[in-house]
């Protein structure tokens, strides 16, 4: 279902090399124009993609930035999200980033993702979940990942002690760990 206001991405950007240059070239953009001087981030952090595959209609990977650790959702044609009135890209042209836009859901895997609309004028509208936040306790990328792997052994532990089992999302979190790992 189409409602008529998502901008997808443009056909240049349905190579899947192609996308991520386009988000590395404009979080690159938006870490020069609204973090560069900020102390609240971490300076000594790379902006990186991990963990890129196809999900169904989606295209998801991870994206590090020296202010959050995010997974991003893009999808391959319009999902029928609905987009606010503010969050059209007609509005959000020339408009100042921001991190998180307005909540929905989205069915993924097996079950339900809470993830936040974000718009970029050269990519078209997006979802990001934010994974981390707060960056400035880790040096390197690795130790931003090893944190995240920690959460995931932590809720496959709790999964495990409730008796309940997702085994295609601890294989997805297994695949994001070791893609980030094995690109060092």
């Amino acid at each position: 279902m189409s409602t008529g206001h998502w901008q997808v991405i443009p056909p240049e950007l349905e190579d899947d090399g192609a996308l991520i240059a386009a988000f590395l070239e404009e979080f690159q953009r938006t870490y020069q124009a609204s973090f560069e001087g900020a102390s609240e981030v971490n300076h000594q952090l790379p902006i990186i993609t991990h963990a890129f595959r196809q999900l169904g209609e989606w295209r998801v990977f991870l994206l590090l930035t020296p202010w959050m650790l995010a997974r991003v959702f893009v999808p391959n044609r319009d999902p029928g999200v609905s987009v606010p009135a503010e969050w059209r890209a007609s509005v959000r042209q020339g408009r100042p980033y921001r991190v998180i836009g307005p909540g929905c859901d989205l069915d993924l895997l097996s079950g339900r993702q809470r993830a936040h609309l974000n718009f970029a004028p050269r990519i078209g509208h997006y979802l990001i979940h934010p994974l981390i936040l707060s960056m400035l306790e880790f040096q390197t990328a690795e130790q931003v990942f090893a944190a995240w792997n920690r959460v995931i052994v932590t809720r496959n532990d709790n999964i495990k002690r409730l008796g309940r089992t997702n085994p295609q999302q601890e294989e997805i979190s297994r695949r994001e760990f070791f893609s980030a790992v094995s690109k060092r």
